[in-house]
């Protein structure tokens, strides 16, 4: 299982806010080209100008496709909107589940 996740800090909770209803309306269309592919977007009440998002993708190619989606479809926004963004590519090493 390899993963991505984006921190990204927005200047305001309204300009996360809007950022996060970009991504509901086209990522729920853009995803289902790339199968087993998984999305989620995490927010805190303490920080809600901050938005993490995590992908898993079941290989390197549906990563691919993915980056290249973002690319393609989110990047303009998160130029428009500025927010500062931190990136972590990695393949899962350890998984628990009860």
């Amino acid at each position: 299982m390899l993963c991505k996740i984006f921190i990204r800090t927005f200047p305001s909770t309204e300009e996360c806010e809007l950022f996060e209803s970009i991504l509901q309306t086209r990522w729920s269309v853009l995803i289902k080209d790339v199968p087993g592919v998984t999305f989620d977007a995490y927010r805190t009440k303490q920080t809600p100008n901050i938005s993490t998002v995590v992908w898993q993708f079941p290989d390197a190619a549906s990563q691919k496709k993915i980056e290249k989606l973002i690319d393609e479809n989110i990047k303009k926004f998160t130029t428009t909107l500025s927010p500062k963004t931190m990136s972590f590519s990695g393949e899962r090493t350890l998984h628990f589940k009860s």
